[in-house]
């Protein structure tokens, strides 16, 4: 090869690499929160919504975690929820929306909900059952133990 023809070549490799360097910058866009989840925490469980309560008393505490446009755990800086339940009287589940705390009172289904604004002015939800199922234990059938018999 003579010089000019390598010259010539060492420049469109050049280019080439530019090219390549600039479409990979590109595509290594910055993480953003685009969904967030509700997780339960419990004494002997932590869960991803929904979750099912079994005994009266039974406490879960609801926390959101979030995730980027890649499906990944979000790690940046993620803005204050807003946590709610539908069970506004109570009856199914009480619900601390300051803590999360969400204890079991009676059978039903109560949905916790999770609100939060993104930095980038996107509005996030997710909403997830709390299903209260404490088992009915029907009282013990009396059994017929023994006969008396009276006479007159």
């Amino acid at each position: 090869m003579r010089h000019e023809e390598i010259e010539v070549e060492n420049h469109r490799l050049l280019k080439d690499i530019v090219r390549l360097l600039r479409k990979l910058v590109k595509e290594e866009e910055p993480a953003t929160l685009t969904n967030i989840k509700i997780k339960f925490q419990g004494v002997s469980m932590a869960t991803a919504g929904p979750v099912t309560l079994t005994s009266a008393g039974q406490q879960v505490t609801a926390s959101v975690l979030g995730y980027d446009q890649f499906g990944q755990p979000f790690t940046g800086a993620m803005p204050a929820a807003t946590l709610s339940s539908d069970d506004t009287a109570s009856a199914i589940v009480t619900f601390d929306p300051a803590t999360g705390l969400t204890t079991a009172v009676a059978n039903g289904v109560a949905n916790i909900t999770a609100t939060l604004t993104t930095a980038e002015g996107l509005s996030l939800t997710d909403t997830e059952a709390v299903t209260v199922a404490i088992p009915v234990v029907p009282p013990p059938t009396p059994v017929l133990s023994s006969i008396k018999v009276a006479f007159q």
